[in-house]
């Protein structure tokens, strides 16, 4: 198979390309280039992949140039609809209707993109074991608690995460390391991080790194009430060997087990009693989080997510 990756972000570089096999050929022309058109048509013109393949935000300022050019070229796009679904109507319905396969992480969204006649299937983040794997601490990441997530004002659920998970922890006197955007110290809830606490933006090639260093690393999801949708750090810290406490949704539950591969709260107090307790027991953390690597990497991995859909995309 011939893939054309039209972005070149650290989802796709150190994720889903992971997935492929060594007989695939997969090559990369981000559209963000300023001279993205003429780049585009000279390759296509001279290699014959056969999918383009972009996910999120990423083709939403040039889709009107995009689309007419890759119908030129016949080259089916499949797009894969990472806000889903709390962006469907807004981001995902329009840039779907460019692309001849669509896929989601929210299986909940299925039937609507059916409803337009759009053709879509289910694929979820997943890690990429080479890449989402425990290595040496690092001394800056070292800490009690570890957060790495951007602080968004355009998701009211994540409001509740932040609430559950980190909210009650600004009090105490662990260390808590928080990465992530600028919106930690200045966003329009006036809701701030301590000085101490946030730690700057966090670059990707470091996660593994960060989360190889932290006693407990934290998860928020911009979802808490889709059956599938969650957070893709869910899977990288696991991958990572990271003992990793979340809040509760349904997608989490569905996919995990409770003490078992990870552990997750429901209330602010209940974090915090989760806390006290697995810091103190640096044996039961190691367990869970050995068993949370365990089943990600024998069920949720960018290998397994490709080969689900391999027979569709075969199919053309």
């Amino acid at each position: 198979m011939k893939l054309l990756l039209l972005n070149d972000s650290p989802l796709l570089n150190y994720g889903l390309t992971s997935g492929f096999s060594s007989e695939d050929e997969i090559r990369s022309l981000p559209v963000h280039l300023p001279n993205w058109e003429t780049l585009l048509e000279e390759l296509l013109n001279l290699w014959k992949p056969n999918y383009a393949f972009a996910e999120g935000v990423s083709i939403s300022t040039v889709a009107r140039k995009l689309f007419p050019l890759l119908r030129r070229h016949s080259l089916p796009l499949i797009y894969w609809a990472i806000d889903d679904p709390p962006d469907w109507r807004r981001m995902s319905r329009p840039l779907a209707r460019g692309a001849s396969l669509v896929l989601t992480p929210a299986q909940e969204c299925l039937p609507l993109y059916q409803r337009e006649k759009i053709r879509a299937s289910y694929f979820h983040f997943a890690c990429n074991p080479s890449f989402h794997r425990p290595v040496p601490p690092l001394p800056e990441y070292e800490s009690d608690l570890l957060l790495a997530a951007n602080y968004y004002t355009s998701y009211p659920h994540r409001k509740v995460g932040i609430e559950t998970i980190l909210t009650p922890l600004l009090a105490s006197k662990l260390n808590l390391k928080v990465f992530g955007n600028e919106q930690w110290v200045a966003n329009t809830d006036r809701y701030t991080l301590p000085q101490n606490v946030y730690q700057g933006y966090l670059p990707y090639t470091r996660l593994p790194s960060a989360y190889s260093s932290a006693k407990i690393v934290l998860g928020l999801h911009s979802v808490i009430n889709s059956p599938t949708m969650m957070s893709m750090r869910t899977f990288e810290a696991l991958g990572c060997r990271a003992f990793f406490l979340t809040h509760w949704t349904p997608a989490i539950e569905g996919l995990f087990k409770n003490h078992v591969h990870l552990v997750w709260s429901r209330h602010p107090d209940e974090t915090l009693e989760l806390i006290q307790f697995y810091l103190q027991r640096d044996d039961l953390r190691e367990k869970i989080a050995r068993q949370g690597q365990e089943e990600v990497y024998q069920n949720h991995t960018y290998r397994h997510r490709i080969e689900s859909i391999r027979a569709l995309l075969e199919k053309g």
